[in-house]
């Protein structure tokens, strides 16, 4: 289940694929931040980054370290993933955060 703060600023700030009552799953990303971070300083880490809204829909480049990091441990890894099944789409939200802190 999704905590309602760290949903706020991953899943309502990053995510293009975000849909209000669908907390029961979660990315990988999320679940790595979550287990990090408070949500006090996640906000401060991300209210660092550039480019909050534009970079929802940016497919970035393919990270393979990231992708074996984050993406093994998400819940749409499987089937439901358009970034890392071909790329057709951006990645989650928690990626993206992931993403540019690494960056």
């Amino acid at each position: 289940m999704k905590d309602r703060a760290y949903t706020n600023i991953i899943c309502k700030g990053f995510c293009k694929y975000y849909k209000e009552g669908k907390e029961e799953l979660h990315c990988g990303g999320y679940e790595i931040l979550r287990n990090n971070f408070t949500p006090y300083e996640l906000k401060t880490l991300v209210g660092l980054l550039k480019c909050r809204n534009e970079i929802k829909n940016h497919i970035t480049a393919k990270n393979n370290r990231l992708i074996n990091l984050i993406c093994a441990r998400c819940d749409f890894f499987i089937e439901e993933c358009d970034y890392t099944y071909n790329y057709a789409g951006p990645p989650c939200g928690g990626y993206i955060i992931i993403n540019q802190l690494y960056g």
